[in-house]
């Protein structure tokens, strides 16, 4: 019985109350708007990087009398598909940074770009295959199967480091007559390089600026911590953008290259519904790629590049940014998966649930499409700070999940008749995770965009809700930071606030050993003074299980 009170414990936690669903004529039908699509494969290419086929451009330039030394063409690189079976196999996979992996194969055509790929051959509720280039004498990730494609030799890596500029097998210009003639032996050289053999001689570096649009802001912003990456066959260059949405790669091509976003970091992944990666396909260019996500004239997101760049923020600022002193949500390690985000399409119940990774699901579920852009990056936020929550005291937090979620949904009564305990925990969790959401769209607004007037939401950070309309996720916590007393301002219908001067983090220090609504009240009077800590009872006294 105990295991199975130590799984069901975390089964059930935060669920926003009532979907915020706008109405508006440019909200109906959002689906429609904007579907998800698969990416669709062409042909396989004939791979001009193979041993087989480098070997056979350089007897052709032998025989042409263009080199004049005897090539010593040998494997540098294996071309290799991985089967991870699960997401902890994925996870470990993913942990080795240097590695670039890619859900589709890198020797087929796309014919139709999409939000993500996932594999015919793979059930759902497994990963993808992972395609990647790796240089022969590499560390593999053990256990992970894989499958070995091809022997590649690629001679013209240009990263921006010494050893990979340097070449052991022929001067830059061979190498450049090699490449160029397994190119056109392979049908792969393109026509206007054909035409114009100087075409492709110059060398150019990957860069660019990657921006969302922001309703608040009524203009495009820099999306930070985004990792692009430029592939042209088996060589791919990355960068990652920084707070204006700037990014350069590190290497340089002398032909045009792929560009492509997946929607990850370490710590983190989006998924475009609840299993496919979320990623961009930009163009095949030469030059910089600058792109802008959303559409200027819509009054909600629904454009789905827009949102995975709104959920990424929120998750970026959260793992990564400044986050007030506040505990990092999970962190990916040996002993913890990537926690793993499903970007729905749907403006309904988000939620933090960490068993459904026992399933290979998502920890988080965001459903915000058709709402403004704060709102989605506040509600990832709020939906981290549960998963932070847990990592703060996770025995008291599975214990007010119990109560709160786990304990009536598993019974006779059903999650929404919970009961005084019941009311009780959930008041505590939703009242916690909102003064953190709270808290960090104001610092993105106010402080970041310089937009001091700026409020969140119709509910003016929390203030303008009446204390019987939001019996869980009230205003309390925002209410001991901030300095305003909302009976004072609206009437006897709304909470009494006479407690100012808590900061963010000394609220998460009171979650420790706190199990119950007053519990977290008696561990912040007893650990912190502040001037209005009397006034503590009067402000949690609001409200009644």
């Amino acid at each position: 019985m105990a295991r199975i009170a130590i799984v069901t414990c975390v089964i059930f936690s935060c669920e926003k109350e009532e979907p915020q669903i706008n109405h508006s004529p440019s909200s109906l039908a959002l689906e429609e708007l904007d579907t998800l699509k698969q990416i669709k494969l062409g042909k396989k290419l004939e791979n001009p990087y193979s041993v087989v086929n480098m070997r056979r451009a350089w007897d052709s330039l032998k025989l042409k009398s263009k080199v004049s030394k005897e090539g010593e063409i040998e494997t540098t690189h294996l071309y290799l598909r991985f089967i991870p079976k699960t997401e902890d196999e994925l996870t470990l996979l993913k942990a080795d940074s240097t590695l670039v992996l890619y859900d589709i194969p890198l020797d087929f055509e796309i014919t139709e770009s999409g939000d993500f790929y996932h594999d015919p051959e793979i059930p759902e509720e497994q990963p993808t295959y992972q395609y990647a280039s790796v240089p022969l004498g590499h560390t593999l990730p053990k256990d992970i199967e894989y499958e070995l494609l091809e022997e590649l030799f690629v001679p013209d890596e240009d990263f921006d480091t010494i050893a990979s500029s340097e070449s052991k097998f022929a001067s830059k210009e061979v190498i450049y007559k090699l490449v160029d003639e397994s190119l056109r032996l392979t049908g792969n050289l393109g026509t206007d390089e054909i035409e114009n053999p100087m075409a492709a001689k110059s060398k150019w570096r990957p860069a660019g600026v990657v921006r969302v649009f922001d309703h608040v802001l009524n203009s495009y912003v820099g999306v930070s911590g985004v990792k692009v990456k430029a592939r042209r066959w088996f060589t791919t260059y990355r960068g990652f953008t920084d707070s204006n949405g700037k990014y350069s790669c590190d290497g340089r091509f002398r032909r045009d290259a792929n560009y492509s976003i997946k929607w990850d970091r370490y710590e983190f992944s989006i998924r475009s519904g609840t299993y496919g990666q979320a990623i961009l396909n930009g163009p095949k260019r030469r030059g910089d790629w600058n792109v802008d996500l959303g559409s200027s004239s819509s009054k909600v997101v629904n454009n789905s590049q827009q949102y995975y760049a709104l959920i990424h923020q929120g998750a970026m600022d959260y793992y990564y940014g400044e986050r007030f002193g506040l505990t990092s949500p999970p962190r990916n390690n040996v002993l913890k998966r990537q926690l793993k985000i499903a970007a729905q399409r749907k403006n309904d119940r988000s939620s933090y649930v960490k068993a459904r990774r026992i399933w290979f699901g998502n920890d988080i579920s965001l459903m915000e499409w058709g709402s403004g852009s704060d709102k989605v990056y506040g509600t990832i936020v709020h939906e981290l700070a549960h998963a932070a929550h847990r990592e703060v005291d996770k025995n008291a937090y599975n214990a007010v999940v119990w109560d709160a979620w786990s304990g009536p949904c598993t019974s006779f009564n059903g999650c929404e008749n919970l009961g005084p305990t019941g009311k009780n925990r959930r008041r505590l969790l939703e009242t916690w995770a909102s003064a953190v959401e709270v808290t960090f769209v104001l610092h993105r607004y106010r402080n970041r965009f310089n937009r001091p007037n700026y409020n969140y939401d119709n509910e003016v950070n929390l203030q303008f809700q009446r204390t019987l309309d939001k019996p869980y996720y009230t205003s309390a916590g925002y209410d001991m930071i901030d300095d305003i007393n909302q009976r004072d301002i609206y009437g006897i219908l709304y909470p009494i606030d006479r407690v100012r001067g808590y900061t963010i983090k000394q609220l998460e220090g009171a979650l420790v050993g706190a199990k119950s609504w007053n519990q977290w009240r008696d561990n912040i009077k007893n650990r912190y003074n502040n001037a209005t800590e009397n006034y503590l009872d009067e402000l949690f006294n609001n409200w009644k299980d």
